[in-house]
């Protein structure tokens, strides 16, 4: 079998619905076998009870995993690569809507760099932006990016692919991190560094993402991801804090001090610019389509509280730890 998709998914029932809809009417060249593996994370919902109807005759064929419990997002994607067949994995996430030559535009990428991965673009649904971070989200990561190489730091599970038995060999996604975030980029980090394998950017076709958050939702997530994720990452993959500029907010084993730089924007995150940052940008001025005006400083200043999100939710561990 070609390829496979994982879909892990947890009570989001209506919007699995339109993800499976768009994979289903994937075009892919003739003789292509391939398959769609959802694991039901644990859902309450009646997702369970829908997808036992989905199993209709036919290509792509329908393979639903479910642990009877929710697992976590790592585990979850774990279960549906060993349950997976295809010699290709890729993992579009459950609130993800793809164009109909997306999956046909992995596998010709794939085709033409054996070994390696990919990782596709995704935009936010245009009906649901509705605030300037939205658009800052949308040209984060591998949108900023084109055809070409791209590094690992950039893998993210809602469009991206790699080959199963390097994936496999290197163990997965760890299941450590229980929490939101990071546990993409590190299984892309072991990828490239044990597997060797290399990532390409796939720039087209586009898949919508049906997920709306606000901005005080988006800098609790990156909170959360400092408590528990971000101590992770930097304890097994110390040496990459730096590409992603997040030795500015952690410290990792063997890192040294910090330099003067990093101890002086820790003092402005710590000293009140970590709260101050999300108020200026929870009131800055939009545009036509609630693009933000003065678009350059306010992308910087979204990297800046992004930062001050991780470094509060560092601090506060580090808080408890200390009591």
């Amino acid at each position: 079998m070609m390829l496979s998709v994982v879909t892990p998914t947890f009570n989001k029932r209506a919007l699995l619905g339109r993800t499976l809809a768009a994979l289903r009417a994937q075009v892919l060249p003739a003789g292509t076998a391939w398959e769609i593996v959802v694991v039901d994370d644990g859902s309450t919902d009646d997702t369970a009870a829908w997808l036992r109807e989905q199993a209709l005759p036919g290509a792509p064929s329908l393979r639903v995993v479910s642990p009877g419990v929710n697992v976590g997002r790592a585990r979850a994607r774990n279960l549906g690569a060993r349950a997976a067949q295809g010699r290709w994995l890729v993992f579009i996430d459950d609130d993800i809507v793809a164009p109909p030559g997306l999956l046909a535009a992995h596998l010709e990428l794939l085709a033409a760099h054996p070994g390696d991965g990919t990782i596709g673009y995704a935009v936010t649904e245009p009906g649901l932006v509705d605030a300037p971070h939205l658009h800052y989200l949308d040209t984060r990561g591998v949108a900023r990016l084109g055809p070409g190489p791209a590094p690992g730091r950039y893998f993210v599970t809602q469009n991206a692919a790699v080959p199963r038995e390097a994936f496999l060999a290197v163990g997965g996604f760890d299941e450590a991190y229980l929490g939101y975030g990071f546990e993409d980029m590190e299984v892309a980090f072991r990828l490239e560094d044990r597997a060797g394998v290399r990532f390409h950017c796939l720039p087209s076709p586009v898949p919508v993402h049906v997920h709306h958050h606000t901005l005080p939702q988006f800098f609790a997530k990156r909170r959360e991801c400092g408590t528990v994720s971000l101590r992770l990452l930097a304890g097994t993959h110390p040496g990459r804090l730096r590409e992603m500029s997040l030795h500015h907010v952690i410290d990792g084993p063997g890192c040294g001090r910090p330099g003067a730089g990093t101890r002086l924007l820790r003092a402005f995150l710590d000293g009140g610019g970590a709260v101050v940052l999300p108020w200026l940008l929870a009131r800055w001025p939009q545009a036509a389509g609630h693009a933000p005006r003065a678009r350059t400083l306010y992308f910087r200043l979204m990297n800046l509280a992004v930062l001050g999100c991780y470094r509060q939710g560092v601090r506060d561990v580090g808080a408890i730890t200390a009591n």
